[in-house]
């Protein structure tokens, strides 16, 4: 039974949260064997206050240790955050290996996690400089901030239109709103709570890393009229990025923004395309790209509308069962 359950488990999730136990573990075994040895000696250091620098994102030995910009997007300090990260890869990596495969679902992490912890690290070095905060220099960062927003990301390229509902309906919202409410709750919390540029700077990185990359970057092998055929190679196209309409970058602020937003973004692309960062998409790209995109709609409807009947008809029988229990009771009465 335990067999068949570890195979239910997309290959791509085992993976990830392989490497998030690994690296977690090792984490916390280098740093008790630390906190061991300096028991009993004067001024011994906390717990929390030993780092690992061949593991850690630690501005002040990333660049003689530039692996860390991979280990470090698995390395967890605290129950918590190790709890969530497990949640969060176990969920998101499920449900997008359908969609993109085993090895893309593995790439995306690594690409987005590694891009995002560089550019963090950078930001932090270029901040504790400018401020003269060399202790600064020697906090870990990195951590699973480094993918959640990438996630959000592309839960808003596969199910846009999808909603979202909690407390019988009290909290309702969809998915397409999650990026920006979350960006902006981020960043007032290192304004006001952290005061300082963590979790802000990271999160936002990861958002437009996760993006540009699937919108003009990611490679993957799929008949242009389905959204799904990762397993089968035969018979299919390579298609590059997604430029589909509404996966626009302006897509995912709020429409009072986007008559501000949209020419903007339109001049940071143009720029992009005039430096070769970026290939511009032709019409048959859009086209391709927007009819993957209705047929993912067209199908989170379906699904949409199953689980609804299945709700529907599980409440009518617990509705017959709970009539004809009465009528038993009554009759027994009698």
């Amino acid at each position: 039974m335990g067999l068949m359950r570890a195979h239910s488990v997309p290959k791509s999730t085992r993976i990830l949260l392989g490497a998030l136990l690994t690296v977690t573990t090792l984490l916390f075994v280098f740093k008790y064997r630390i906190y061991n040895q300096s028991q009993g000696q004067p001024n011994a250091a906390r717990f929390q206050q030993i780092h690992i620098p061949f593991i850690q994102l630690i501005p002040s030995s990333t660049i003689r240790n530039p692996w860390v910009l991979f280990s470090a997007i698995f390395a967890e300090t605290s129950l918590i955050t190790f709890v969530f990260s497990f949640v969060v890869l176990y969920i998101g990596s499920k449900f997008v290996e359908r969609f993109w495969g085993q090895f893309e679902v593995v790439k995306f992490i690594l690409v987005v996690g590694g891009v995002t912890n560089l550019i963090t690290v950078l930001v932090a070095i270029v901040s504790n400089l400018v401020r003269q905060d060399l202790k600064s220099m020697n906090l870990p960062l990195g951590g699973g901030i480094s993918y959640y927003f990438g996630f959000l990301v592309v839960f808003k390229q596969l199910i846009p239109e999808h909603n979202i509902v909690l407390f019988r309906g009290l909290v309702n919202f969809r998915v397409k709103h999650l990026p920006f409410a979350f960006m902006i709750i981020l960043t007032i919390w290192s304004a006001v709570i952290s005061q300082s540029l963590y979790p802000a700077v990271p999160s936002i990185t990861s958002f437009f890393i996760a993006y540009f990359y699937l919108r003009f970057f990611q490679s993957l092998r799929t008949d242009p009229t389905l959204p799904i055929s990762t397993n089968d190679a035969t018979n299919s196209s390579v298609l590059v990025g997604d430029a589909s309409d509404t996966f626009q970058l302006v897509e995912f602020f709020p429409k009072t923004l986007k008559p501000y937003l949209s020419p903007v973004f339109e001049q940071v692309y143009q720029f992009a395309v005039f430096l070769a960062v970026i290939t511009p998409f032709n019409d048959e790209a859009v086209t391709q790209s927007n009819s993957r995109a209705q047929k993912r709609q067209e199908q989170a409807n379906q699904a949409t509308k199953s689980i609804a009947s299945s709700v529907a008809e599980r409440r009518r029988q617990v509705a017959l069962q709970v009539i004809e229990d009465r009528i038993n009771k009554g009759s027994t009465s009698s």
